[in-house]
């Protein structure tokens, strides 16, 4: 899934060229960024596969168009996805 090529079109869409080479551009803080420091993350969770019936709706998101898509930096996609386990888990 890291060769994915929507993940590679959702995270050229948040290139930004600067005087330090390309950087990439938080959807959350809004802040630039190395390639190494960002993450591709879905916008819609894909959800958990706790049970075989989670499996197509799973599989659905995770394999979405290049919109479903958004990069952030490491600590933002951390945040975020504490929430969205937090939700999940009750």
């Amino acid at each position: 899934f890291q060769k994915y090529p929507v993940k590679y079109h959702a995270k050229k869409r948040a290139m930004r060229d600067t005087e330090e080479g390309a950087r990439y551009e938080c959807a959350s803080c809004k802040e630039l960024f190395r390639s190494g420091e960002v993450q591709v993350d879905h916008v819609v969770p894909c959800g958990s596969l706790k049970t075989y019936e989670d499996l197509p709706q799973f599989v659905e998101r995770m394999f979405c168009e290049v919109e479903g898509f958004q990069v952030l930096c490491k600590p933002c996609h951390q945040t975020k996805t504490n929430e969205e386990r937090k939700q999940r888990n009750g």
